[in-house]
């Protein structure tokens, strides 16, 4: 009976991606009719910056992305951060950029647009403006993550109807307790670690004093920051922008600006102007590259300006890092990216697989070209196995060449796991870390079938031979079994640090206890080597590779075109163990279309994706021991 459902779930399946196929292949043909002309960078162009486009750490794409690419995902992916910091600071000594322009509201949730990476994007804009060519900021609406990136601005115009919320930064857990236990689902838990609260959404209708202690603790941290680089930038006090903060939380044009967080009150078509004579001033030369050559259609209508030379950062990016290449170096620093929650076998969307990121490091280990590794880690954690399987391929990789971890907005738990295989660890001083925990989480159905007439009943030859069913709660003597596993898991976690970081058991026994740290009380705790970018990272590593002369920076894995993607899920193979199912898939749609409903970034939006993403965690706990080293979820801080 389980082999036909199975079956026939398959078949429907097939038959619908099929049909959806067949669909955007026609829109594909219609579209690829218009030949796509290589990106121009005309004398004088803006270079826009938009913040609606999520930053992500993932490779860089270097090629242009198809017609039929645009017609499957014609919103277009996410940013690579280090392609978009690599692009703004080679705009500023690119004499045919005449300006930057930053607007919208910082889009991203998870490990996408988080505090650290909106640092190292401040730090570009910072470096452009070094260059005295001017930095419009252009808000409506911008709330704090928008405004932190906006403030390095060197003029801020906010329009005459807007408002600039900053009423500091609040994390909002969701808690699935209740809702389970109305649909008469049970969980058990074991875990290791006061502060271990990834099992709270599950077991708890609130927050625990624990968790409660080291939130506040990250959101201090992480809003010291924030307020330190806003107070720098616009020349005030940090004591008057918190008395601002608590006094009014949401700032007028009129009280913005005479708090001095804005330059004026205008609207859109000011600014355009400024840039209008900007561009004009600058374009002496009205030659372009001719590797640059021209699609002034697509780029008039960015602005509705087409007297506006312009070029949108997600364009001008790939042209810089194409130029950052040293393709005939013989050395290689290779930078690999994990992003992700962190799983077991191949991974797919928004997952590391232990299995898939394990053979590109072998890979790598293998490659003579390649004298470092460069880990960057964007990860709450996951599955202990996978954790360890990837560890394992980075030691083996220390044996050889240097491994230098660059963390980024999120590497707890199972990403700090991964990451005591370097030889040195870098941190943003606002990213969240350690997280040193683990737990196992035991769900059982046996309220909910009962109630639709469903009951079980077992034959078994040993007393813990259906210790993993779910058709009923565990015994003590059962949660006992488990808990010895998950004990045994975490004095593993404890030795991996100790060996890694150098420290007695019994001082990261203390900073232990699943608790989660900032990079700077990380790299004050011992736990990290130094603050400092990916950029930072990788000269570390090159330096500690011992390399003379030039090298090359390549990135892994490979990004895959959506073209790419469509082609693997209909080729005849087994779907990755861990990409998002059908189920998530479904809410995940849902929840676009409700925010595309009411707002992509409003309030109702915000609370309908953590609730999705928190049932897709769920769905991504496929770890075989059942155990996991994963932080609780706390990167939804508005």
């Amino acid at each position: 009976m389980k082999q036909f459902f199975t079956a026939l779930a398959a078949n429907l399946v097939t038959i619908a991606v099929c049909v959806v196929a067949f669909i955007l292949i026609g829109v594909g043909i219609i579209a690829s009719a218009g030949a796509r002309a290589p990106v121009e960078v005309r004398q004088g162009s803006v270079l826009i910056v938009d913040l609606d486009r999520p930053l992500s750490d993932q490779p860089a794409r270097l090629e242009a992305r198809s017609l039929f690419d645009d017609a499957l995902q014609p919103g277009g992916m996410a940013l690579s951060l280090r392609a978009a910091t690599i692009g703004i600071r080679a705009a500023a000594s690119d004499d045919r950029i005449s300006a930057l322009l930053i607007r919208g509201n910082v889009a991203g949730d998870g490990t996408r647009s988080g505090f650290a990476a909106l640092r190292e994007l401040r730090a570009a804009v910072d470096s452009f403006r070094v260059s005295k060519k001017p930095v419009h900021a252009y808000l409506v609406t911008p709330d704090t993550r928008s405004y932190y990136v906006a403030s390095a601005a060197s003029t801020i115009t906010l329009d005459p109807f807007g408002t600039l919320m900053l009423p500091g930064l609040a994390a909002q857990p969701v808690f699935l307790t209740g809702l389970f236990e109305k649909y008469g689902i049970g969980v058990q838990v074991s875990r290791v670690g006061r502060f271990k609260a990834a099992v709270e959404p599950y077991t708890r209708r609130d927050m625990s004093s624990e968790n409660r202690v080291q939130t506040q603790a990250y959101l201090n941290d992480l809003w010291s920051e924030v307020k330190s680089a806003i107070a720098r930038s616009r020349g005030i006090d940090t004591v008057a922008l918190q008395t601002l903060v608590d006094s009014q939380g949401l700032l007028l044009p009129a009280d913005a600006e005479a708090a001095r967080l804005i330059d004026r009150r205008a609207y859109f078509d000011v600014v355009l102007d400024e840039l209008q004579r900007t561009a004009t001033g600058s374009s002496t030369d009205s030659k372009t590259s001719g590797r640059d050559s021209a699609r002034a259609s697509d780029l008039d209508l960015l602005l509705d300006r087409p007297a506006l030379p312009q070029i949108p950062l997600e364009q001008y990016a790939p042209l810089a890092m194409a130029k950052e290449r040293l393709y005939s170096a013989s050395q290689v620093v290779a930078v690999v990216y994990a992003e992700g929650d962190i799983v077991d076998g191949e991974g797919g969307d928004g997952a590391i697989g232990g299995a898939s990121l394990s053979r590109e490091l072998r890979k790598l280990r293998r490659n003579a070209k390649v004298k470092a590794v460069v880990l960057r880690v964007n990860s709450p954690g996951g599955s202990a196995i996978a954790s360890e399987q990837i560890q394992r391929e980075l030691a083996l990789i220390k044996q050889q060449k240097p491994v230098v971890v660059s963390m980024g907005s999120l590497a707890a738990s199972g990403g700090y796991w991964i990451a005591t295989a370097a030889s040195r660890v870098f941190a943003e001083p606002n990213t969240i870390t350690g997280s040193i925990g683990v737990f196992a989480l035991v769900p059982n159905i046996q309220t909910l079938a009962n109630r639709q007439g469903v009951t079980f009943d077992t034959v078994k030859t040993g007393r813990y031979a259906d210790l993993f069913t779910i058709a009923r709660p565990r015994s003590e003597a059962e949660l006992a079994v488990l808990q010895r596993g998950t004990d045994a898991v975490y004095d593993a976690f404890l030795q991996r640090v100790a060996d890694a970081r150098k420290l007695p058991l019994d001082s990261v026994r203390a900073i232990a206890e699943g608790r989660v740290w900032s990079g700077r009380r990380a790299q004050q705790l011992g736990l990290v080597d130094s603050l400092g970018s990916l950029p930072t990272a990788i000269r570390s590593a090159a330096s500690l590779a011992k390399i003379t002369g030039d090298y090359d920076v390549q990135e892994f894995p490979r990004l895959k075109s959506p073209t790419e993607r469509l082609t693997d899920l209909l080729e005849d193979k087994p779907a990755p163990v861990a990409a998002r199912h059908g189920v998530a898939d479904m809410a995940q749609a849902a929840t676009e279309v409700a925010a595309e409903a009411v707002g992509g970034n409003s309030a109702a939006a915000r609370l309908g994706r953590s609730f999705v993403r928190e049932l897709e965690v769920l769905l991504r706990y496929n770890d075989p021991r059942g155990v996991y080293a994963r932080m609780p979820y706390i990167l939804s801080i508005h």
